[in-house]
């Protein structure tokens, strides 16, 4: 007997608990129209915008209240380096809330400027300005020597447009005259 009391008081007690039941109203609709999932930026933040239905309800953005008007929420977020999560929830009285997030990859990579024609010491500075490690490479005929000219840019690797990690090594060629 004391044993069947025993088993008894914790179905019981679990019996009595305010086990939480699945609403079974309507649900809040929220979708996310930008930014897309899998988006790569090299911005710091990025701008979350979408719509939610009905238009009064709530919208959070990675825990944070959204500005919603006429159905419509945006928030901004700001971006650490690589892939981050942005969390969407929305919820109103009365019904079942709902949720969606994105993926978005802060890409911390430099695009390396079109310097090819510019003097030697501007591209230098712009490169170093960008953290770029640079490593400069004289070309140029041996008459160059004789009539010597201010050192221009005349070819850069990785070439201008790519892009590259911070703290990369861009090779510059210099020389007076690149057409010599």
């Amino acid at each position: 007997m004391r044993s069947l009391l025993l088993l008894a008081i914790p179905l019981a007690v679990a019996a009595c608990g305010n086990t939480a039941r699945p609403a079974s109203g309507p649900r809040v609709t929220v979708s996310v129209s930008a930014p897309a999932d899998t988006k790569s930026v090299r911005a710091e933040s990025v701008r979350v915008e979408g719509k939610v239905s009905p238009s009064g309800a709530d919208v959070e953005v990675n825990g944070e209240a959204a500005s919603v008007t006429g159905g419509t929420f945006s928030a901004d977020v700001s971006l650490n380096p690589g892939v981050n999560v942005i969390d969407i929830s929305a919820s109103a009285p009365g019904r079942r809330p709902d949720a969606d997030a994105v993926r978005v990859t802060r890409d911390m990579r430099v695009e390396i400027p079109e310097l090819v024609g510019q003097p030697s010491d501007d591209a230098e500075s712009r490169l170093k300005g960008l953290g770029l490690d640079v490593k400069e490479e004289q070309s140029g005929s041996f008459l160059d020597r004789f009539f010597g000219g201010q050192q221009q840019v005349c070819e850069l690797h990785p070439g201008g447009g790519e892009l590259v990690d911070p703290g990369s090594t861009v090779t510059v060629t210099i020389a007076p005259n690149c057409n010599g």
